[in-house]
C-alpha cells in the first residue's frame, strides 16, 4: 500500500488555534469570576450575622428601653423596624452563601475544563511520518469541544443571573412547591383535586351537626345550635345531666359524633383514648396506644400546662384519630379496635406538642412544626385516614408552633390555613401545594386561625391581629392584608370571628372586640380571671370558660359598644379545654371530669 507523509492542513491548524484561543479566554474569564465570587463570599462571611439576629447587643438595648418605657409607641415602632431589618439581613446573607457556593463550584468546573481544552489544543503536533491515509477525525472533536465550552459558559451566566436576582428577596423565599401565578378566579391544573369524594364519608351538612375537631366544624368555635343552656352550677348539681371521671388527665378538648364523645389522656408511661356515651356519660371503652420506639425511649420533659395529651382528637364519623406529645398517632374505629398506628418521633418543641388534627375528605391533616427554621424539621402532612400512609408531605420553613390548621372554602376551592412564625400559609388539600403566604406573625404562635365573612383572621401576642383576603397567590403580605389590630392580642386563646365581629381573649382575662369590616376596636372588657380555653359562640351568646378553681364560665352578649353579662355558671373545677356544643347540650372537660350541661 502506498504511504504518503500526512501534514496538518492549513484549515486544521487555524481551527486548532481558534479553539485554543477560545478555551484560553474562557479559562481567563472563569478565573476572574472565581476570584470575584471568593472575594464576595469572604466579605459576606466577615460581615455575616453569625447568630440569632435578635441577639445583637443593639437590639437587646432597644428592648430594655421598651421595658423601661412601655408606653412609648415610637420605641415600639423602632424595635419592630429594627427586628425586620435584622431578619432580612440574616436570611439574605445565608441565601447569598448557599447560592455563592454553587456558583463557585460551577465556575471552577468551567475553569478546569477550559484550561484542559486550551492545553490540549495548543500542544505541539508530532513530526510528520509516513502514515496510511486516514480520515480527518480531529476536526469533529474540536467542534464538540467548542460546543461543550459554550454550553458551560451559558450555564455559568444563568447561575450568575439567578444569584443576582435572589439576593434582594424578602425574609423567606416562596416554597418551591408554590404553583404558578393564576388570574383571580382562574382554576389552575394543580387546584384540581386528586383525592376524590368518598361517598361513605359524611357530607358537610352532617359534619356541621356534630363537633368532630378542635373547636368544632371548621375549627371556628361556633355552635350550630342556639338552644344550649346559659345557667348551671356543678357544685350544686344544677343544670348538669351527668358528670363522669376521666381516667387520665389531658388538656385536649372533647369531640362529639352523634352519641359518642372522644377524649385522650396520658402520663409519661400510658397514653389512652376514651369513648363515652352521650346519654349517660358511660365510659364505653378505653384503649392504650401501641408501644413505639419513641414511647420506649427517653421521653421529653414537658411543660406542666401542656402535658402528654394536649392535642384534641379528630373524627370522620368512621374512625377517631388521636395524637400525643411524643409524636405517636393512631386510628381506632368506633368499637375501639385499632385500625393503624405510627410514630413520627418525639417533636423538638420547647413546651410540648399541642397542635390538634383535622380531616379533609379521606385525608388526615397533620401540622408537625418543630425546632427552628434551620433544623428543616417542620412539615405539613396528609395521611390516608384508612391506612395511615402519607399521601403528601410539604416542608415548612418555620419553627415549632402550637396552632391547629383549619380548612376553608374560597369560591368553591378549599384551602388548608396554617399559622407559625412568621407566616400564615395556605395550601391545597389535595396535593399540599402552597397557594399564598402572608408575613404577619412573630414569636410563639399558639392561637389557631379562624375564617368568617370571607376573611382569614390570625393573631399572636406579637405583633398584631391580621385580617387577610384568601384569594391571592404567592406572597400576599403587601396586597391581601385588609386590616390589622394591636390591642388585646392573645397568647393562648384562639380568636372568635363572625361576619360582624372579631373577638380576642387574653389569658389574663381581657376580651377585646373589633369591627370585622373596618378593623376598628369597638370595646374591651376585663374579666380579671385566667383563661386558657378559646371563646365560643352559640346563638347570640359568647361563652368564656375560665381556669379558676371553681371553673367559672361567663356568658355574655356582645354589641357594637359593649358586652352584656348574661349569666355566670360553675363547673366546680379548673378547665383549659374548649367546650363542645350539641343540640340542647354542652360537653366540657374539666381537670378531672367530663361534664354534660343541659336539662336532665
Amino acid at each position: 500500500m502506498t504511504q504518503i507523509p500526512v501534514e496538518p492542513s492549513e484549515v486544521s491548524r487555524q481551527r486548532r488555534q481558534l479553539g485554543a484561543r477560545l478555551a484560553f479566554w474562557t479559562a481567563a474569564l472563569a478565573g476572574v469570576f472565581v476570584f470575584a465570587v471568593v472575594g464576595l463570599m469572604a466579605r459576606d462571611y466577615v460581615q455575616r450575622l453569625a447568630k440569632d439576629p435578635l441577639d445583637t447587643e443593639e437590639f437587646k438595648q432597644l428592648k430594655k428601653q421598651v421595658v423601661a418605657d412601655p408606653d412609648s409607641e415610637e420605641l415600639k415602632r423602632e424595635v419592630e423596624q429594627r427586628d425586620l431589618e435584622l431578619r432580612r439581613a440574616y436570611f439574605g446573607q445565608r441565601r447569598f452563601a448557599s447560592r455563592g457556593a454553587w456558583l463557585l463550584l460551577g465556575s471552577l468546573a468551567v475553569l478546569l475544563v477550559a484550561m484542559r481544552t486550551a492545553a490540549t489544543l495548543r500542544r505541539k503536533l508530532p513530526a510528520p511520518e509516513l502514515q496510511p491515509v486516514l480520515s480527518d477525525t480531529e476536526t469533529p472533536r474540536n467542534a464538540v469541544a467548542r460546543w461543550a465550552v459554550g454550553a458551560l459558559v451559558v450555564v455559568l451566566i444563568g447561575t450568575a443571573i439567578g444569584l443576582s436576582t435572589g439576593i434582594g428577596s424578602a425574609l423567606y423565599e416562596q416554597s418551591a412547591q408554590t404553583p404558578a401565578e393564576a388570574e383571580p378566579g382562574e382554576v389552575s391544573p394543580e387546584s384540581q383535586p386528586i383525592v376524590p369524594e368518598d361517598p361513605t364519608l359524611p357530607g358537610k351538612a352532617e359534619i356541621a351537626k356534630n363537633w368532630p375537631y378542635f373547636r368544632g366544624p371548621g375549627g371556628l368555635g361556633i355552635s350550630a345550635y342556639d338552644n344550649v343552656p346559659t345557667t348551671w352550677d356543678a357544685t350544686k348539681d344544677e343544670g348538669i345531666v351527668w358528670k363522669t371521671p376521666v381516667p387520665l388527665e389531658g388538656n385536649g378538648s372533647p369531640i362529639v359524633w352523634k352519641d359518642r364523645i372522644f377524649l385522650t389522656g396520658a402520663t409519661q408511661t400510658v397514653r389512652q383514648v376514651y369513648c363515652f356515651d352521650t346519654v349517660a356519660g358511660k365510659l364505653l371503652w378505653r384503649k392504650d396506644m401501641p408501644a413505639t420506639a419513641a414511647s420506649r425511649g427517653k421521653l421529653p420533659e414537658l411543660n406542666e400546662e401542656t402535658g402528654y395529651a394536649c392535642s384534641t382528637p379528630a373524627t370522620d364519623g368512621h374512625r377517631v384519630y388521636a395524637w400525643f406529645a411524643i409524636g405517636d398517632l393512631a386510628a381506632f374505629d368506633f368499637s375501639g379496635n385499632l385500625v393503624w398506628s405510627k410514630s413520627f418521633g418525639i417533636p423538638k418543641n420547647s413546651y410540648g406538642h399541642a397542635t390538634s388534627l383535622t380531616v379533609w375528605r379521606s385525608l388526615l391533616v397533620v401540622q408537625f412544626d418543630q425546632g427552628v427554621p434551620k433544623d428543616r424539621k417542620s412539615k405539613l402532612m396528609a395521611l390516608d385516614s384508612r391506612t395511615g400512609n402519607v399521601v403528601w408531605e410539604t416542608p415548612r420553613e418555620v419553627p415549632n408552633s402550637w396552632a391547629t390548621p383549619i380548612v376553608i372554602d374560597v369560591g368553591g376551592q378549599e384551602q388548608i390555613i396554617t399559622d407559625a412564625d412568621p407566616w400564615v400559609i395556605a395550601y391545597r388539600p389535595a396535593n399540599g401545594k402552597e397557594i399564598w403566604r402572608a408575613q404577619c406573625l412573630r414569636g410563639e404562635v399558639v392561637a389557631s386561625p379562624v375564617f368568617a365573612g370571607g376573611l382569614v383572621y390570625s393573631a399572636s401576642d406579637s405583633p398584631q391581629l391580621s385580617a387577610i383576603r384568601p384569594d391571592g397567590q404567592g406572597d400576599v403580605t403587601a396586597s391581601q392584608i385588609v386590616w390589622t389590630g394591636e390591642d388585646g392580642l392573645p397568647d393562648t386563646c384562639s380568636p372568635l370571628a363572625t361576619p360582624q365581629y372579631v373577638f380576642l381573649l387574653t389569658s389574663g382575662g381581657m376580651l377585646t372586640c373589633y369591627d370585622a369590616k373596618t378593623g376598628k376596636k369597638l370595646w374591651e372588657q376585663d374579666f380579671e380571671v385566667v383563661f386558657k380555653a378559646s371563646p365560643s359562640l352559640a346563638g347570640t351568646y359568647v361563652y368564656l370558660v375560665s381556669d379558676t378553681d371553681d371553673g367559672k364560665v361567663f356568658i355574655v352578649e356582645p354589641g357594637p359598644t359593649a358586652c352584656k353579662k348574661v349569666a355566670e355558671a360553675k363547673l366546680g373545677e379548673p378547665c383549659v379545654a374548649s367546650p363542645a356544643f350539641q343540640d340542647g347540650r354542652i360537653y366540657v372537660r374539666g381537670k378531672k371530669h367530663l361534664f354534660c350541661v343541659g336539662k336532665k
